[in-house]
């Protein structure tokens, strides 16, 4: 398995990830939201206009929304691979954080897309948490991943309170462009409703606007454009359908090979 991909979901929200990885190919990327990182193994690499961010191992970086760019992961040998924490910063956390607390509003507003944050009990406290429903497989309790969500933001404003700007900035509603959401998000697991809020819609406008621009339903153009890729990974590389359904969405292999058959008329191995 070259990638492993899991979420959780609060209230509809998505608002945790968990991104195991084996394999160091490049691949663009689109965030719809403000991202939270914490690099856990290895490194973290984000290219984005003609610059190179990396996110070494034990560090924290926020991800300003509709950040387009590509990513990639490294990792030394005593490792194995690199394993990456997200936690998804949604708009209306930002702003009942902000509500309730002042800080220092004196400095100016910030145009940068990546932020370093240095690794305080806080900010490990909210990743604590998600880590613990993510791996143990436990029944997520929203009240104290909101809670933990408001103490990381004002955590952060508490040891850089210059950042105050960043976050009044990060906290205004805005669509994120739909087409290149999904371009970018097809291959994960999640919800309509979590694929609507993500790009700032309701989910009858997601559903209405998404029939506009594809003309087709959304679950019909997903299974098309994750087999699309799936055709292009078995004629341009050398990985098997065992090494590549998972990271396209699907669950597990007999459906993947079932739908691939279907679709083409032919199984993946005997496509390969």
């Amino acid at each position: 398995m070259e990638n492993k991909f899991q979420f959780l979901e609060c209230e509809g929200l998505q608002i945790g990830a968990f991104l195991e990885g084996n394999s160091m190919e490049e691949h663009q990327t689109y965030y719809p939201m403000n991202v939270l990182f914490y690099v856990k193994k290895g490194k973290q690499h984000i290219r984005m206009d003609n610059e190179l961010h990396t996110i070494s191992k034990n560090q924290f970086c926020l991800l300003r929304k509709h950040t387009k760019g590509s990513i990639f992961k490294s990792w030394n040998k005593a490792e194995k691979c690199a394993i990456v924490y997200a936690f998804i910063l949604q708009d209306q956390f930002i702003k009942e954080a902000l509500n309730e607390f002042q800080f220092d509003q004196s400095h100016p507003p910030s145009n940068n897309k990546v932020i370093f944050l240095p690794k305080n009990k806080i900010l490990m406290g909210l990743f604590d948490t998600v880590i613990s429903y993510l791996t143990d497989n436990e029944d997520i309790d929203k009240n104290l991943v909101r809670l933990k969500t408001k103490e990381a933001i004002l955590g952060i404003l508490k040891f850089h309170p210059e950042y105050y700007s960043i976050f009044t900035q990060l906290a205004v509603h805005s669509k994120a462009d739909l087409r290149e959401f999904m371009e970018y998000n097809y291959m994960y697991n999640i919800t309509l409703k979590s694929r609507a809020e993500s790009t700032g819609r309701s989910l009858s406008s997601f559903n209405r606007e998404f029939k506009i621009i594809f003309n087709e339903t959304p679950h019909r153009w997903i299974l098309k454009r994750r087999l699309k890729e799936a055709k292009r990974l078995l004629l341009t590389t050398k990985r098997k359908p065992s090494e590549i359904y998972m990271e396209l969405g699907f669950e597990d292999l007999a459906h993947f090979s079932r739908t691939f058959k279907k679709e083409f008329g032919k199984s993946p191995r005997e496509f390969k």
